[in-house]
């Protein structure tokens, strides 16, 4: 069974590495490929978001704020809706399965196993 906790620096670190890596690739990989392969590198640049917003999904839940509710959503609204951060870390605007609000919920990391165990 899954748990939540709060995200923590080296949450972000992770996030950040990933975007890194894949910025980094695109940028190579359009000095090399752009002008004469294009669509290979479209293909890259769709295969890519769609691997780190798969993982983005899978990795996180929410909080909502209004009632306590803590949930998890698809690929699809994790990919179209809105998210920023704050002072007090990353947000989504989503609507809460549970009350209905529609506001900015906490981002969440999810934890499992052993993992959960020790976190707290």
């Amino acid at each position: 069974m899954s748990s939540y906790r709060k995200s923590r620096k080296k949450d972000w670190l992770k996030t950040l590495i990933y975007i890194a890596i894949y910025l980094t690739v695109l940028g190579f990989t359009g000095i090399y490929l752009f002008l004469s392969y294009w669509y290979v590198w479209i293909a890259l640049v769709a295969g890519g978001l769609l691997i780190l917003i798969s993982w983005h999904a899978k990795a996180t839940a929410y909080h909502c704020p209004r009632c306590g509710y803590e949930f998890e959503i698809s690929i699809l609204t994790d990919f179209f809706s809105p998210h920023g951060v704050n002072r007090k870390g990353g947000w989504k605007y989503l609507k809460c399965p549970n009350c209905s609000n529609r506001s900015r919920m906490e981002i969440l990391v999810k934890t499992t196993g052993k993992k959960a165990i020790r976190s707290q």
